[in-house]
């Protein structure tokens, strides 16, 4: 169980899910939230004016969303623990997340035994995400990580050799032709590649696989 003495803030912009969160983590964990906030701007501010334990944040909210709102929380103060709370449990937006800092991955649609998996986890320091993101990579049935470094490998891990090559080239601007013709594979191969690594990461389009690959490092 979190401990009960811990100080939290709220950070989302829908006011029933505030009051829903509050009634969970008082009847459940027997934990009283400190604050609550409803943009990830008023999060920053009232990180400045109060030392808080733990803020619970929601990716997207209005002035400033919730990843560039983990950022600066925890370039102003590094021990805040951050578990974001979301619907948008794509591998993109979970990446995101870890590597502005966040501490957790919680879906919105997860039980309460989730949430509390998650403050086990801070609590020793490892990274947590949510069961059911765990589809993205292949590790043991603890959901915890022991590093930030070793669960941002996971996106790595995610996409083959092949595709790495294949997604080399096309931040690099070649096109399927072209991509075809280095490395002596079909055009149709090459696209299918491109499909595939679209599929997996759950992005739109090539452009927004371009910015992903180049955000993470992964080429």
């Amino acid at each position: 169980m979190p401990d009960k003495k811990l100080k939290l803030l709220i950070a989302d912009d829908h006011r029933l899910f505030i009051e829903g969160l509050r009634f969970v983590l008082k009847e459940e964990f027997g934990i009283e939230i400190a604050g609550f906030v409803l943009n990830g701007k008023e999060a920053i501010e009232q990180c400045k004016k109060e030392k808080f334990d733990v803020v619970l944040m929601d990716i997207n909210m209005p002035v400033i969303d919730g990843i560039e709102a983990t950022r600066e929380i925890k370039r102003l103060n590094p021990e805040i623990k951050i578990i974001i709370i979301s619907m948008l449990g794509d591998l993109p937006n979970v990446t995101k997340a870890i590597n502005a800092g966040a501490d957790a991955f919680v879906l919105k649609n997860a039980d309460s035994d989730d949430l509390m998996k998650a403050f086990q986890s801070i609590a020793k320091n490892e990274i947590y995400v949510s069961e059911s993101i765990t589809h993205f990579f292949t590790r043991d049935n603890n959901n915890s990580l022991k590093t930030k470094k070793e669960y941002i490998q996971f996106s790595e891990n995610v996409i083959t050799p092949r595709e790495q090559s294949v997604l080399k080239l096309i931040v690099e601007g070649y096109t399927n032709q072209q991509i075809a013709d280095t490395l002596f594979i079909s055009v149709k191969t090459a696209d299918t590649h491109r499909k595939n690594m679209l599929a997996k990461l759950n992005l739109p389009n090539t452009a927004s696989l371009v910015k992903f690959a180049i955000e993470n490092k992964l080429v």
